[in-house]
């Protein structure tokens, strides 16, 4: 199965965003992520978080929906992505996360970093925006996309061994990246299929377009 998280982060376009929604099988609202669903006229399966950063018409909105409310304290060491992504791990092997970027920094690193959880319970999850696909990987990968998209790599963890990256302008074979080197910055999709398998450590991926 296959869920999606609304964050409470940037979403530019409603369209494309609801084209995204229609391929999974459950959607998750992440607290203030309620302004988006209710613009777009969606009913999610389960809103969570503290609801500090909803509007209480999104909410009474959706109570009048029964639409399956699970409340946390405020004063938590989690954020509200980050129960929603425990949450969909337990029903779910594929997770889109939308609205996870933004203005502010801290929630958009905070965001990726937490893709590791998912990468260690062996789930695919993605952070996606108008212009990227986001992902952490710490065995492999195959990614569709379009010839002359950009593909970047960059180390989560302290070092990255056995790097072994197909299908892009600049191939690697047993490579290794170490943070403080991002030499895996803008390279580029020469196939319309990229593989990447990595031995040891953890990496950002990241396909773009300008």
């Amino acid at each position: 199965m296959k869920a999606a998280i609304i964050c409470n982060g940037s979403i530019q376009d409603y369209d494309s965003c609801k084209e995204k929604l229609q391929q999974v099988d459950k959607i998750i609202c992440a607290d203030g992520g309620t302004r988006h669903v209710y613009h777009m006229n969606i009913t999610p399966d389960v809103i969570i978080g503290d609801l500090d950063s909803s509007r209480g018409e999104y909410i009474e909105y959706y109570k009048s929906k029964n639409v399956p409310i699970i409340q946390f304290n405020a004063e938590k060491d989690k954020t509200d992505t980050h129960i929603c992504l425990e949450f969909a791990m337990e029903h779910c092997d594929e997770i889109l996360l939308l609205g996870a970027t933004g203005s502010r920094l801290d929630h958009t690193l905070g965001n990726i970093s937490i893709l590791k959880l998912a990468a260690d319970k062996g789930k695919i999850a993605c952070i996606a925006d108008e212009n990227n696909e986001v992902y952490v990987v710490k065995d492999g990968i195959k990614l569709l996309g379009n010839k002359g998209d950009l593909l970047s790599l960059l180390p989560l963890s302290s070092k990255v061994e056995g790097i072994n990256l197909e299908g892009v302008y600049y191939p690697l074979q047993n490579a290794v990246m170490e943070i403080g080197n991002p030499y895996g910055v803008s390279n580029v999709f020469k196939e319309s299929m990229v593989s990447l398998n990595i031995e040891t450590g953890y990496m950002i991926v990241i396909r773009s377009r300008d």
